[in-house]
């Protein structure tokens, strides 16, 4: 019988101390997904984009100013640009690319502010600039002073698309197959760019050639002009204007699958590391769904249908975020959101990656806060 008592007694210490430890486990684990905010700056409330690049933030007003800050808030320099801003800039190579409304290519130093290059082209541009590097073997007229790769490719109101060097805004191609406009950022695989078209089709084109690779679109209905794209490096996501989700092979231009009984929201997040799916629905879920398994993993009912899309995701040590109505949650499959940091904002108009752990969200007033993942 003492035996026995002992044996009981023993068990209850090896479980009493696993118990500890596991509480211990989870208490450090959520340590770990805390966050703190580490200071709150001023931007341009007027600005119609706001980029980030290496320490500094760059805000463009549709007037034309442009303006530089730190991350103290110091202005470091500012610009007023004839013409309007009518596309989203870039910036490579620590050069500032502008397109105004004018029809006007502008390039700047990001450190002075001061102009590099400027050029004209044919027609109003409609897409957003975007930079990657050329690998193609189109020469240009004016020799080049740097080895540098970087080019710009835009859409514009015509139809066509053009490919310019950067540091010379020289043109290396331009595709004019199509009369439709261009609305939206492309993608970028394996040397090929994927835009979306005014009559609702996906196009695949050379980014060395400007050539056509393929055009797809499923129906009428199937409307992509206006849609963001991913990718997963073998398919492109997008959101059709009925709001069904499509997942089209990159490399042939087929459809692969598409979300038929589940009406999405446009914007919409792909999980490099989980490669998983995150889904607003219409009925104001948050929902999780898998590429590999075709399937919604998990659901979240959510308490609010926030206005202009104010939402957002982000990664950090393989998790997934999600700022939601002023507070951001981990987004972990079979658990409830967890709460991780709150905001004093509700409506997130950017985000921003500012370092390994350091992070940023934008208000539509204007405000910045910084804070800091641990």
């Amino acid at each position: 019988m003492k035996y026995k008592l002992l044996t009981i007694a023993l068990l209850g210490l090896v479980v009493l101390n696993f118990a500890q430890q596991k509480k211990a486990g989870s208490i450090a684990s959520q340590s770990i997904l805390s966050a703190k905010i580490t200071k709150t700056i001023q931007l341009d409330s007027t600005a119609a984009f706001t980029n980030y690049f290496e320490g500094k933030f760059f805000s463009f007003s549709k007037e034309g100013v442009i303006v530089s800050s730190d991350t103290t808030g110091k202005v470091l320099w500012k610009q007023q640009i004839p013409g309007n801003i009518s596309a989203e800039p870039v910036i490579v190579e620590n050069i500032l690319v502008i397109a105004t409304d004018n029809n006007d290519i502008n390039t700047f130093d990001i450190k002075t502010g001061s102009q590099l290059q400027s050029i004209s082209v044919e027609d109003k541009i409609t897409t957003p600039l975007f930079a990657f590097n050329y690998a193609g073997t189109n020469e240009l007229m004016i020799p080049k002073q740097t080895n540098s790769k970087a080019a710009v490719v835009f859409g514009m109101a015509s139809g066509k698309i053009s490919c310019l060097d950067l540091e010379t805004l020289q043109e290396y191609w331009q595709n004019g197959d199509q009369k439709d406009t261009l609305y939206t950022k492309p993608i970028l695989l394996n040397n090929k760019l994927v835009f979306t078209r005014g009559d609702g089709s996906l196009n695949s084109i050379d980014a060395n050639t400007g050539l056509l690779i393929w055009r797809w679109q499923e129906e009428e209905l199937s409307n992509f002009s206006k849609a963001n794209l991913e990718t997963d490096g073998k398919s492109i996501f997008v959101v059709s204007a009925d709001s069904v989700f499509h997942s089209i092979n990159f490399l042939l231009g087929r459809l692969n699958w598409r979300l038929e009984n589940i009406k999405v929201d446009s914007k919409f997040f792909y999980s490099t590391s989980q490669k998983n799916l995150y889904l607003i629905s219409s009925n104001e879920k948050l929902i999780i769904f898998s590429v590999k398994d075709e399937v919604t993993v998990d659901d979240f009912k959510l308490r609010y249908n926030l206005p202009n899309n104010s939402y957002n995701f982000f990664e950090f040590e393989k998790k997934v975020f999600f700022v939601y109505n002023g507070i951001i949650y981990e987004a972990e499959e079979k658990q409830l959101l967890k709460e991780v940091l709150k905001l004093d904002f509700a409506d997130v108009k950017s985000f921003y990656q500012l370092g390994e752990n350091k992070f940023a969200a934008l208000s539509y007033n204007g405000k910045l806060t910084i804070f800091i993942m641990r």
